[in-house]
């Protein structure tokens, strides 16, 4: 009885895990540079290697999905808009993805916080 107890434990952290991921993968990220769009669509071009990112089309300026022997992979939008000041907000998310059972079951949804953390480390 105490193994279906820790089995039951165990189900129910995997499936909080899996909704907390999915409300993660979810998220918009956003950032207000200086640096000028050509060098911010050259610096989101290095962050995507060819081998496993793809260009596609999508919602945003820059479309990458993730290649997977299923193709399943997360597709990851970038906007850039020109400010008033001559600033440029940036915004990243993941535009299209697969789910299961309501959960994010797409690879490569992080892509979208690790750009916004480069382009602000490129600033700095």
């Amino acid at each position: 009885m105490e193994i279906i107890g820790i089995l039951l434990l165990i189900i129910v952290a995997l499936f909080a895990l899996g909704i907390w991921q999915t409300i993660a993968a979810k998220r918009q990220h956003e950032t207000v540079t200086t640096l000028s769009p050509a060098r911010l669509r050259a610096l989101v071009d290095d962050s995507f290697g060819k081998l496993f990112w793809a260009e596609t089309d999508g919602p945003g300026d820059l479309n990458f999905r993730r290649r997977t022997p299923n193709g399943s992979g997360a597709t990851i939008s970038i906007d850039f808009e020109t400010t008033a000041d001559g600033k440029t907000v940036v915004q990243a998310w993941m535009s299209h993805w697969q789910s299961r059972m309501g959960m994010v079951a797409s690879g490569g949804w992080g892509m979208a916080k690790k750009i916004i953390r480069k382009i602000d480390q490129a600033t700095a």
